[in-house]
C-alpha cells in the first residue's frame, strides 16, 4: 500500500459505495439515529473488503474523520459525541400512497 493513502479520504471518496455497503449490514434509515461503534466498524469491514489493512485504533480514527465529515455535508446532525441523525433522503422509508 502506498504510504500517502489516507485512509478516510478513500471513503470519503467513495461515499456512496460506503453508505450502501454499511446499509446491507445495518439499518440505515434517514432520521434514524447512528452510533458511533456501528460506524467504526462499518469502516472496518469496508476497508477490509478493499483489502486495505486497518487496525481497531487506527479504524477509530478513521471513522471520526468520516463522521466528521459526514457532519460538514450535513449527512450526520450531531447529537452527542457518539450518535448522530442520519440525514440521507435517498434512504428514506417510501410510503405506499
Amino acid at each position: 500500500m502506498n504510504i500517502k493513502f489516507k485512509k478516510s479520504q478513500y471513503i470519503i471518496g467513495n461515499q456512496v459505495e460506503f453508505l450502501n455497503f454499511w446499509r446491507t449490514r445495518a439499518q440505515l434509515i434517514h432520521l434514524s439515529n447512528v452510533f458511533f461503534r456501528d460506524l467504526h466498524f462499518a469502516v472496518m469491514e469496508f476497508l477490509k473488503k478493499k483489502k486495505v489493512r486497518v487496525g481497531m485504533t487506527e479504524a477509530e480514527t478513521v471513522a471520526r474523520e468520516v463522521a466528521l465529515h459526514f457532519e460538514k455535508r450535513n449527512i450526520f446532525k450531531k447529537l452527542n459525541m457518539q450518535t448522530w441523525m442520519l440525514n440521507y433522503a435517498d434512504y428514506a422509508i417510501k410510503k405506499n400512497s
